[in-house]
């Protein structure tokens, strides 16, 4: 589906393809410490970077080895961070989501809303079984992110990566689609913020 031109629409937010018109305001958050503090990847260390980083992702997008989406306020237009598929298990028909938000934007639900959506897209498009999402202990934003979601908590890979010179726990929450359609209805609709088209689908079934 990364393939195509498209949009997906939620309350607030647009998910669509990164551009390269999306450099500085990747660049804006990408560069800051405090947001990489629990990524996998350092600071972004020059904008002309975040330029080649984002010809690379096109390419990804291309050889459909990327599935994140930019995520654009729908008021302003502003791209404030990305959200996706960190990655498939095709033979175990399930996935792994993730998400990083610009700091100015924290606080205001975005994260909630994109995860919402990526949740909406792996259940009611992909007809994936099982959704997961990672994060590193101490990250407790993100695990709240994940638990308002809908998400369960599994619990914690001790020593699980060696991040940045040491090794790091991760934390896992995940998400059943036998979970996701015993929540009722009405639940999932406005908690969950549908998208469009598949809002419409969803009320026909």
């Amino acid at each position: 589906m990364f393939t195509k031109k498209f949009k997906i629409e939620t309350d607030r937010l647009l998910l669509r393809k990164i551009t390269l018109s999306d450099a500085e305001d990747m660049f804006e958050y990408a560069c800051r410490s405090d947001v990489t503090e629990f990524l996998l990847w350092d600071p972004h260390p020059s904008y002309s970077y975040t330029v080649e980083l984002i010809r690379h992702l096109q390419r990804g997008y291309t050889e459909e080895k990327y599935f994140d989406f930019a995520l654009e306020l729908k008021e302003t237009g502003k791209m404030i961070g990305t959200a996706g598929f960190t990655s498939f298990d095709r033979k175990n028909n399930g996935a792994e989501a993730g998400y990083v938000i610009n700091p100015l934007y924290r606080n205001k639900g975005y994260a909630t809303e994109a995860l919402s959506a990526i949740m909406n897209i792996s259940f009611l498009s992909l007809g994936i079984n099982r959704l997961e999402a990672r994060y590193m202990v101490g990250n407790l934003a993100s695990k709240r992110v994940m638990e308002k979601c809908g998400m369960n908590y599994e619990g914690v890979l001790r020593q699980k990566l060696f991040v940045k010179g040491k090794f790091c726990d991760i934390g896992i929450c995940s998400a059943l689609r036998e979970d996701y359609f015993s929540l009722p209805r009405k639940s999932v609709i406005t908690e969950n913020s549908l998208l469009g088209g598949l809002s419409r689908l969803f009320h026909k079934n």
